[in-house]
């Protein structure tokens, strides 16, 4: 957690998807007066707070629906909610799961479902895309965010390969399930560069809490020739601003894909001449 509190600090990166989110959802779904919405890999909620509550300030009725495994971020989220629907009462439900994907069973569809930063913790990709698709109402939306392989990601990827032993997705790898999937869907990329400038300031708490949650581990524990090693693979592929800022450029996937009648047919049909 406090990892990714110094990590949303230091760049622009929510407010960005938060932007493209919302332009999403006026293009497709602003005419709905009302949302079933699923948030699968919800943590505490620090991007749905923002996206509920300005669905509420345009007058919308939410029925919310969060999954996370994580047991400790879920009662966070819950307290939240809690709040939110004592504001709003007859604006908003809500209802909290802490399992995962493959263990959630959901009893309706959803016209919405966000998936912000999720594929990475997911144990495999294709079934997954494959149940969201399952998940979504008639002419409901996906929208997912997933970081594209760059050097920035290179640390986490193989820190998750040698401490944990698990793959870990990134945008190409959604390219490539929903191009196989038959899934009709749009891509863009948002350009977000992270100040990293803490990370090599050496009594720096938010820089070592930044530089934990880059790599995914406790770099407490790391040698100090693993550590010199680590800062100087981001050093040499970051840019020193004239402010003396450290950046480094972070490109963030933003996909959105439909479910519909017209893509139904053709997506068998496709999986028919297979």
């Amino acid at each position: 957690m406090e990892g990714l509190i110094a990590y949303r600090s230091q760049n622009n990166e929510q407010e960005m998807m938060l932007e493209a989110t919302f332009q999403t959802i006026e293009k497709y779904k602003s005419s709905q007066e009302s949302y079933r919405i699923l948030s699968i890999g919800c943590g505490c909620g620090i991007f749905e707070q923002a996206f509920l509550t300005k669905l509420l300030d345009l007058n919308k009725y939410i029925h919310f629906v969060g999954v996370d495994p994580n047991k400790v971020e879920c009662i966070k989220i819950q307290e939240w909610c809690h709040k939110l629907s004592t504001y709003k009462p007859d604006k908003f439900r809500f209802e909290i799961h802490p399992v995962t994907l493959e263990k959630f069973q959901a009893l309706q569809t959803f016209d919405i479902i966000l998936l912000i930063h999720s594929f990475y913790y997911f144990s495999e990709i294709t079934s997954s895309v494959e149940k969201v698709y399952k998940l979504m109402e008639e002419e409901g939306i996906a929208i997912a965010t997933i970081n594209l392989k760059r050097p920035i990601s290179e640390p986490y990827y193989y820190v998750n390969q040698r401490f944990y032993q698990r793959q870990r997705f990134y945008s190409e790898d959604l390219y490539r399930v929903l191009s196989e999937q038959n899934i009709f869907f749009h891509q863009e990329t948002i350009e977000s560069p992270i100040n990293i400038t803490n990370c090599f300031e050496k009594d720096s708490l938010l820089g070592k809490y930044l530089l934990d949650f880059l790599v995914d581990a406790n770099t407490t524990y790391f040698s100090p020739s693993q550590l010199q090693l680590l800062l100087d693979y981001f050093r040499t592929n970051s840019q020193r601003l004239k402010g003396g800022e450290i950046m480094i450029q972070n490109s963030i996937g933003f996909y959105y894909f439909q479910k519909s009648k017209e893509q139904e047919i053709k997506k068998g049909s496709q999986e028919n001449l297979k």
